[in-house]
């Protein structure tokens, strides 16, 4: 039971920061709205034309919702490169019901809030990646994640189009705002309820 009692708030923290990083993280790639809105801040899409661009995005977006197939993708490194990311995605899917499991086993109020606030300090310092994105995209992130070289793409796909390495630049600035916001809302949500409670 002591061992129980010590991992419980560990358990608890795990789940509400991934839950607080995944589900702001699902808008960006199971809709198309995000990338269709990052058209108009990069001019990849012109090269190949707005309605080819989104045509491919929401393409995209249903091929992760397992709800489509990648017909306007055409070379086979970048396909196979998608569907490794769709797996991750799968994965972090599962993760995601697991942790909200968790979450509700666990659950404590003044914890949540404390560990929100946790939260919100460790994603407001991610702000401090974006400085040096390219080299972190580059040599960090994808190493991490991939044995292969396929992510690195070229004219010749059309994720060189839709998502050039500025796209991942600016969802990484607005996941680290929502997420930075969701954390900060439960601790204010929470604060509020303790006030009304003394």
């Amino acid at each position: 039971m002591k061992v129980l009692s010590r991992i419980k708030p560990i358990f608890l923290f795990i789940s509400l920061l991934y839950l607080s990083v995944y589900i702001p993280m699902t808008l960006t790639f199971y809709l198309p709205q995000w990338m269709e809105f990052n058209c108009g801040l990069h001019t990849r899409c012109d090269v190949i034309g707005n309605e080819r661009a989104i045509a491919g995005i929401n393409e995209l977006a249903s091929f992760f919702r397992h709800q489509g197939e990648l017909n306007s993708f055409l070379t086979q490194k970048e396909k196979l490169h998608l569907k490794e990311v769709r797996g991750i995605f799968d994965k972090m899917f599962f993760f995601a019901l697991f942790s909200l499991v968790i979450l509700v086993a666990t659950y404590n109020r003044k914890r949540v809030s404390r560990y929100a606030v946790i939260n919100a300090v460790i994603i407001i310092c991610l702000l401090i990646v974006l400085p040096f994105f390219g080299t972190f995209w580059r040599d960090v992130f994808h190493p991490l994640l991939f044995d292969n070289n396929l992510w690195q793409n070229n004219k010749y796909d059309l994720s060189f189009y839709i998502m050039p390495r500025v796209f991942f630049k600016y969802t990484v600035g607005l996941l680290i705002i929502l997420c930075f916001s969701i954390n900060t809302s439960i601790w204010l949500v929470l604060r509020g309820k303790k006030a009304l409670k003394n």
